[in-house]
């Protein structure tokens, strides 16, 4: 669309030559149109704007990561105590599962060894059996469920003392 309009503006001005009458009709001429005036200032205003939304934007980004390394930190943190709980309960239950702790509270709960078993001999015969030791009574504890029950009844978690046969 401007080439036209730029071949127009070159081309020499003729002289005006005598023509022959048109019957009324205007002459045509080539109109040329003004001088834009361009601003130069759109281009370095875009470029500030793009540089400033640019430096906006890592800003943000930078923010937020430092706040996920502040979240980063913390959860290690309590990923490191829960560890640490975990390993205590690993340990406690290590403590408590050992054959020593076990035959403790076997003893406490009344149970007695197991006496030695019965094998058969090379010939097919069975071995003799012996019977288990007899519990020996250990002095009942009382605790404040015992005494707040009537007598005669079991508290929650005992037995009921067997009738008499």
């Amino acid at each position: 669309m401007s080439q036209p309009l730029i071949a127009a503006r070159k081309v020499p001005v003729r002289a005006r030559e005598a023509r022959p009458d048109t019957g009324g009709r205007p002459e045509l001429r080539v109109v040329v149109p003004p001088a834009v005036r361009r601003l130069r200032l759109p281009l370095p205003v875009a470029c500030v704007v793009l540089l400033s939304l640019g430096l906006f934007g890592l800003l943000m980004t930078n923010i937020a990561i430092a706040g996920d390394a502040y979240r980063i930190t913390d959860l290690q943190v309590t990923s490191q105590r829960l560890a640490d709980q975990q390993q205590a309960a690993q340990e406690s239950l290590a403590a408590q599962s050992a054959p020593q702790a076990l035959a403790s509270r076997a003893a406490e709960l009344g149970m007695v060894p197991a006496p030695a078993p019965v094998h058969l001999t090379a010939d097919g015969a069975v071995g003799t059996p012996t019977a288990a030791p007899e519990p020996t009574p250990e002095p009942a504890q009382t605790t404040a469920e015992d005494t707040d029950a009537a007598p005669g009844t079991a508290s929650p978690g005992t037995t009921a003392p067997a009738a008499s046969r």
